[in-house]
Formats: C-alpha cells, sequence, structure tokens
C-alpha cells in the first residue's frame, strides 16, 4: 500500500535568544509528512519614526530615573507641570541641560519576535500617550508573516486611498516585494527644545547606526525609510537635504508637518498653547497656558521657534484690525518686522518675560536678555527656517489635516469705547505704534490693552483700545495647529499627498491616516530594486 503524504506550513518561530526555528507538528507514522518552510527575510529596510514637538521624552543631563523631566507616559505623567510657573520652566526646560529619556512605557516590549526589543529599538523615547497606539499597529503590518494574505498589506491591495495625486493602488506584485524584506520600527526621539541643526545631525548618526547594526548580525540592510509627525518633518528635512543624508534615506513619509512653518508659533509666544476644549485646556497647561510661561522656555530654545513663518509661508498674515482699517505685516521680512523688534505690544518676544527671576525688571539684564534673544533668533532660527525653504527627499509623501479652523492669519481685533469712537472719529488712530498700558506681566492671555496714538489735531494724543487674538475661523482650515497654506506641501515635491480630517497631535491616531502610511511604506519600498539588496 502506498504511503500517503501530507503537506503542512511549519511557521517561523524564534527561541529565547532570537534564533529562528521552524516547530514541526507530529504525524501518524504511517504518513510522509512534508513540511513547508517559508524563507524569512534576510535583508532588512529599517522603519525609523520622529515624533513631533514636545513628542520625545526629555530628562535632565545627569544619570537616574528621579531626573525624568518631560515623560508622557499616561495622561496624569505631565500634570506636575500644571503647577509649575514660568521661573521654574525657564530652569528645567533649558535646552544644553536636558537629553532625550529612553525610559518611557514601551507596552510588549519583546512582541516582535527576530528583532531586538523595542526599548532597544527607541520606543521609550516618546509620549506614549501619542504614539502607544500607532507604533505597535506599524510594526504588527510590517511583520505579519504568519498573516499574510489577512494582513493589513494584503488588505490595501487593489484598495484606492484617494490621495490628491500619485496615490494608484498597491498592486499583487508590490505587496509580495515586501514580504521579501525584513521592516523593524525603530524609534527616534530628539531634543524639541534645541536646534533642528543638531537634531538632524543626530539622525544621520543614528541611521549610520541602525544600517551597522543590521549588517553586523549577518542582515543586508543599505537604507532606512522615515516616517515623522510634525516638527520630526523639519527634522528629517534636514537630515536629508542639509546634511546629505537623502542616499541613505529610501524615502519618508510626512504628516501633518508645519512645512512653511505655522502662525500658532506666533500665539502660543503671545498668549500661551492654544486649545478648543477642557481636554485641550489642560494640555494646554502642561506645555504652557500663558505668554510668561511660554516665553521664559521658547525666549532659549531655538527648535520650537524653528517652527514660525518664514518667507516661504506668505506675507502679512499678522494683522492689527481697527475698525475700518487693518495694519498687516510682514511687509518683506517676518524675522526683522516681528521676531526681533523690540518694545511693541504686537512683536513676538516681550523682553520683560524672558527672564522670570529680574522681577523688578533691570534693565541692564533686560537688554542683556535681549541681545541673547536677537542673537540665537538671527544666527540659529532664521537660518534653518530659509534653508529648508524648498528642500524635499526626492521620494516623499504626505498627508495633512484638513478639517479644523488653523490660524493661517493672526488677527488682533481692536475694541474701541464708544465714547472715543464718536469723539475722535475724524482723527487717524496707529495701533502699530501704541504701547502696551498695563504694567508689565498684567495681560499675559489673548488681550493687550493698548495705548494707541492718534493723528491731526485735538487736546488728546492718544486713545485707550483693546485688542483681542481672534479665534481661528473656517476661513481657513487646517489640523487645528498648521493651517493648509502650510502643511499642502506643493505636489511638485512629492510623489502622493492625502488631504484627512484629521488634529495636529492624534494625527497618527486616526485609521485612515495609518493606511496612507503603510501604503506609502510599501510604494517607497519599491525603491530597493535599485540598490544593492534587490534580488537578482
Amino acid at each position: 500500500m502506498a504511503e500517503t503524504s501530507e503537506k503542512i506550513i511549519a511557521p517561523p518561530a524564534y527561541d529565547e535568544n532570537g534564533r529562528l526555528y521552524y516547530p514541526l507538528i507530529p504525524a501518524a507514522s504511517i504518513k510522509n509528512q512534508i513540511a513547508v518552510c517559508y524563507k524569512v527575510p534576510d535583508r532588512a529596510i529599517p522603519v525609523i519614526f520622529l515624533p513631533g514637538v514636545m513628542g520625545s521624552n526629555l530628562k535632565t543631563n545627569s544619570q537616574g530615573e528621579s531626573d525624568k523631566l518631560w515623560r508622557l507616559d499616561d495622561t496624569f505623567s505631565p500634570a506636575g507641570w500644571l503647577f509649575t510657573g514660568a521661573k521654574t520652566r525657564k530652569k528645567e526646560l533649558d535646552p544644553t541641560k536636558v537629553i532625550v529619556d529612553p525610559a518611557g512605557i514601551v507596552a510588549n516590549d519583546l512582541a516582535d519576535k527576530g528583532f531586538t526589543s523595542r526599548r532597544m529599538r527607541g520606543w521609550g523615547e516618546v509620549a506614549n500617550i501619542s504614539y502607544g497606539q500607532f507604533l505597535p499597529w506599524l510594526q504588527n503590518a510590517l511583520h505579519d508573516f504568519d498573516q499574510f494574505k489577512q494582513g493589513e498589506r494584503t488588505k490595501l491591495i487593489g484598495v484606492s486611498l484617494k490621495t490628491e495625486n500619485g496615490g494608484e493602488p498597491l498592486t499583487k506584485e508590490q505587496v509580495a516585494l515586501s514580504y521579501k524584506y525584513l521592516f523593524p520600527v525603530h524609534v527616534v526621539g530628539y531634543n524639541w527644545l534645541d536646534n533642528i541643526a543638531t537634531s538632524g545631525e543626530m539622525l544621520l548618526k543614528k541611521i549610520d547606526d541602525i544600517v551597522l547594526g543590521y549588517a553586523s548580525k549577518g542582515i543586508k540592510c543599505e537604507k532606512v525609510i522615515v516616517v515623522t509627525h510634525s516638527m520630526g518633518g523639519l527634522v528629517a528635512r534636514h537630515c536629508s537635504e542639509l546634511k546629505n543624508g537623502r542616499n541613505k534615506i529610501l524615502g519618508i513619509v510626512h504628516g501633518v508637518m508645519p512645512a512653511m512653518g505655522a502662525a500658532s508659533a506666533y500665539r502660543r509666544m503671545k498668549a500661551g498653547m492654544e486649545y478648543s476644549d477642557i481636554k485641550g485646556r489642560l494640555t494646554a497647561e502642561v506645555a504652557g497656558g500663558n505668554s510668561a510661561e511660554m516665553t521664559a522656555v521658547l525666549s532659549q530654545s531655538p527648535g520650537p521657534l524653528q517652527l514660525l513663518p518664514g518667507v516661504e509661508y506668505g506675507l502679512n498674515w499678522l494683522k492689527i484690525k481697527d475698525g475700518e482699517h487693518t495694519y498687516s505685516l510682514p511687509k518683506a521680512d517676518p524675522f526683522t518686522e516681528i521676531y526681533t523688534i523690540r518694545g511693541k505690544w504686537w512683536s513676538l518676544c516681550e523682553d520683560y518675560l524672558i527672564d522670570p527671576s529680574n522681577i523688578k525688571l533691570n534693565s541692564a539684564k533686560m537688554d542683556k536678555d535681549w541681545v541673547n534673544y536677537k542673537r540665537m533668533i538671527n544666527d540659529k532660527v532664521q537660518p534653518i527656517i530659509e534653508k529648508l525653504s524648498g528642500q524635499y527627499h526626492r521620494n516623499t509623501h504626505a498627508f495633512y489635516g484638513n478639517r479644523t479652523p488653523t490660524h493661517g492669519d493672526l488677527i488682533w481685533q481692536g475694541d474701541t469705547p464708544a465714547i472715543d469712537n464718536w469723539l475722535q472719529k475724524d482723527r487717524a488712530r496707529y495701533p502699530i505704534d501704541g504701547r502696551a498700558s498695563r504694567p508689565p506681566g498684567d495681560e499675559i492671555l489673548t488681550i493687550r490693552t493698548v495705548a494707541t496714538p492718534l493723528g491731526g489735531k485735538g487736546w488728546h494724543t492718544g486713545i485707550y483700545q483693546q485688542y483681542t487674538i481672534v479665534p481661528p475661523t473656517v476661513s481657513e482650515l487646517g489640523d487645528g495647529t498648521v493651517p493648509l497654506r502650510s502643511s499642502q506641501v506643493p505636489t511638485r515635491y512629492l510623489r502622493s499627498r492625502m488631504s484627512l480630517p484629521v488634529e495636529h497631535e492624534p494625527a497618527y491616531k486616526h485609521t485612515v491616516a495609518q493606511q496612507y502610511t503603510l501604503w506609502a511604506i510599501i510604494q517607497i519600498a519599491q525603491k530597493v530594486t535599485e540598490t544593492s539588496l534587490r534580488y537578482i
């Protein structure tokens, strides 16, 4: 009697040391069992995720668990900042005194068989409350050899995501090619208080270390794919285009990137973090709920100020409205007209807020503080903003938010007492030349009381007005932080672009944003055929 035969699939597995083996299922001796062992790829394309501003955990330069400073493990972990004033923030959130903290929460640390632990791949460096759901989803989608036909990649075959350009559905062949490579997800946190240039240089070194790490284990590795959130996009672009890292990067996926800056960066300096609901207000209070808290930190931190609008953003976005008259800035250069102009109630930085310990407002100390602040703008902030203009990796994909009212223009709306409006109706008013009339530090939110000079003849040389930052309206949409004019990267720089109803901070929690990111990674991976990792 002929022996019967049976084919079974032996799924790949890994022992406690990370070594690959294929477990076999016992069968009756009368059967001629044939085990089918699918080869696990020996070639890797690491995927590196870069978080947004405030999305990296930070600690002081010294060692030890007690030195954690900015760690966003859960809703309650940053609560201490709710009660922290400007003076303490100035001292502790100093870019020269902090480094990335790798000790944040990492769920299921050893879940990804065949790779080093998630913590070793940097997952503890970023905010768990922001990325704790997305990162495991992405890794599972890119490492689903046991699911293949039911995996997230396979589900995207033939599916149109309705991108604006370059968004052809994935083919079976494209997805099949991706299964010939490993895609370990790494995370690179960075000191978001510091210069983007410094973070870009650090990223370049991390890429080299990651690639060499796989090569040392006998896994072929040449280039990486980078996925970014918000400010992380600027770090990646600096690394790729200004530090000659583009040939080490197969492609980049940007999410809600302030490509040309955002007027909300000005708003934060003048009035604290923006918010739209109660939960958002608590987050705003943690980050910095007023101009005193924000100026104390940002006046010494180039990173967040490198999110300000540059020339590429456009002109006349700062508007001072007084009745039928509107004064608009900048006319040519936001750095000289808004960011480094001193003593104006509407200028970016109010000098008396730079050093909260200078409670007597010593003029010599204020002069020194201003010189240091202006030097930082001129030497670090402006060069990065302008050098990044138009600089994108040649294989770039991007998505952006399109639903939420967002500051495109930042409007100060004037309110004049009715009696002054009537008495001085024939005289010109010059609020742009006005001065703050309340004691220093008295108005640190969205309102400024201004002594406005009057033109023409009369008993009064000026009047008092109140100017308020107008909340964003549906006249310009975005993700609540970055307006369309900045987040819509021109298609000439992109392989694809997608518009989504996402808000800024939770952008990667949106299902379609996750699908688009995965789709873009697979599209980028097709370029591996142009590298030494191609199959001949």
